[in-house]
């Protein structure tokens, strides 16, 4: 899980090594079972014991996983409504406690996809309180988060509520690159119910902006206005935008040092900003020097880039007819 340290390896005991050992043979044991009475086609509720066991040890046998629906379809409860939602809510447990042992297993939750979408009732407000908990553990768990869309998709009126959800989650993390993602799946519906959508952008792009003062060199703030300002729907809005980006980054700038590496990322969206501009309309002439000088102090400031720099002040000295 993120913000975790990992832990410095060393040479196991003989006794260490003798138990893990016995451990192998077991679990090899227990695999060729139950890839026997799959090859078998065995489908019956000593088969399914033993895929929980062998599960148990370990969530990547996506092979197991598949077996293991096949045997529940195979059930004569999944004839009954009643004992089917019995049976799968049972999985469902079995499944949490999975979660607990490897929350960023694939097959795990495609499985409880699964297991909710064959439910005759499923509890989704439920599953939204789980997916909360573990968001609450490991806030940036993709997996987390692409669950959490499926079991809101299921849920009605959800965006605002979800919007709301993503905000808190910025609020405490703006590196969080999953909650501004979910954002952008959002933000269209939460905008087409709004009454007032062009305030709503403003506050939008405040917001982002002051993820940017927080934290300048995270890349998740920056990408979100750029997907903020391409979704405008008309040109002036869009240079609107890039000109309040534009002024927030000299702002920026003035409080920090802006010819050091650590200003490397405000300094580039500045050029981007301001050759999005020229686009648009056009850029006065100080825009145009400030735009090739800021390429000449990332050129310092960046080795690596050096060449795709002068390619920039090439290319931008043509365009506006000033050879740097």
């Amino acid at each position: 899980m993120h913000g975790r340290r990992r832990q410095a390896l060393r040479e196991p005991s003989v006794n260490e090594k003798e138990q893990n050992r016995q451990r192998v043979e077991k679990y090899c044991a227990l695999n060729t079972s139950v890839m026997n009475l799959r090859a078998q086609s065995v489908f019956t509720t000593p088969a399914l014991d033993l895929t929980k066991r062998l599960l148990e040890l370990n969530t990547e046998l996506h092979t197991v996983w598949n077996y293991r629906r096949a045997i529940l379809t195979h059930l004569d409860a999944w004839q009954d409504p009643a004992e089917r939602q019995r049976v799968l809510e049972s999985e469902l447990d079995f499944l949490f406690e999975i979660i607990r042992k490897n929350v960023k297993s694939y097959w795990m939750w495609n499985h409880r996809v699964w297991t909710l979408n064959s439910m005759p009732q499923a509890d989704w407000r439920k599953e939204l309180a789980l997916v909360a908990r573990l968001l609450d553990l490991d806030a940036r768990n993709f997996h987390g988060w692409d669950y959490r869309r499926f079991v809101v998709s299921h849920m009605e009126d959800m965006d605002v509520a979800e919007f709301a959800f993503t905000t808190e989650q910025i609020n405490r993390d703006c590196a969080n690159h999953s909650a501004w993602h979910n954002r952008s799946k959002l933000l269209p519906g939460v905008l087409a119910k709004s009454g007032n959508a062009a305030e709503m952008l403003r506050s939008e792009q405040g917001l982002v902006l002051n993820a940017i003062y927080t934290d300048p060199d995270d890349q998740n703030a920056w990408l979100y206005h750029e997907w903020l300002v391409g979704i405008q729907t008309s040109d002036e809005d869009r240079c609107r935008m890039l000109r309040d980006k534009v002024a927030a980054i000299r702002e920026l700038l003035e409080l920090e040092d802006g010819d050091d590496a650590s200003s490397k990322r405000p300094l580039i969206e500045l050029v981007g900003a301001l050759a999005a501009i020229d686009k648009l309309e056009a850029v006065t002439g100080e825009e145009k020097s400030e735009c090739l000088d800021t390429l000449h102090t990332l050129k310092n400031i960046d080795g690596g880039h050096v060449g795709r720099y002068s390619d920039m002040i090439q290319m931008l000295g043509k365009r506006w007819e000033l050879y740097q």
